[in-house]
């Protein structure tokens, strides 16, 4: 890429970024209609949504096997 044309794309670059901060910003905006029902903003995760894991099995020890007489 020339010179000209990485300057050219630089200030084009500068100038988006400069009008993305320009404007009138408000200080306080209106929640929408339905704010009963919103439940916003909320905890994640939610611990009354989340599902519940499975109840595991018990394991339990093998049984002993039985020694075996040596002969001498």
């Amino acid at each position: 890429m020339s010179r000209p044309a990485l300057l050219r794309l630089a200030a084009a670059g500068l100038a988006v970024l400069a009008l993305a901060g320009c404007g009138k910003k408000p200080g306080y905006v209106e929640p929408p209609q339905g704010r009963a029902a919103d439940r916003f903003p909320g905890t994640y995760p939610n611990p009354a949504l989340d599902p519940q894991p499975l109840p595991q099995p018990q394991r339990q020890a093998p049984a002993p096997t039985p020694t075996q007489p040596t002969t001498p």
